[in-house]
């Protein structure tokens, strides 16, 4: 018989993915293609870099969390929180519910019009990253 596959597993794998994805080309506006870190912006603190950083730390606490064996699954669950949460503050920001002055800001709004033909690799393995995160917790 076959042995039974860690769904923890499948929740690294996940974040993992977000972490790639966050180091990826994003989007393709203006003829370029940055990955997520050219997004921030320290000097104009503002929504995209708020977004992104949460999207980091969030991934890589899950990734942390499940390395480490004495964190419970709730741990997890926060961690997988706080890198949604900054994916729905990049997507408000899309949509032009939030606004940014910062350069970061004006590439996503600029995208947001039509963002699925902006999308580029990047984005794709953030969401499926996601997914496997979302599916790996609930199957824990």
């Amino acid at each position: 018989m076959g042995k039974k596959f860690n769904s923890s597993i499948i929740y690294f794998v996940g974040m993992v993915l977000v972490i790639v994805g966050l180091l990826c080309p994003i989007i393709k506006a203006l003829g370029q293609t940055p990955n997520a870190f050219k997004f921030v912006d320290f000097e104009n603190f503002g929504t995209s870099t708020v977004g992104i950083l949460l999207i980091f730390i969030g991934a890589a606490l899950g990734v942390l969390f499940s390395v480490l064996t004495n964190f419970k699954k709730s741990h997890r669950l926060i961690a997988l929180a706080i890198t949604l949460t900054g994916g729905v503050i990049l997507l408000l920001l899309l949509t032009g519910v939030l606004s940014d002055s910062s350069l970061g800001g004006k590439l996503w709004r600029a995208a947001g019009k039509s963002f699925i033909k902006h999308a580029y690799i990047g984005f794709y393995l953030i969401l499926a990253g996601w997914l496997c995160a979302i599916y790996g917790w609930i199957k824990d």
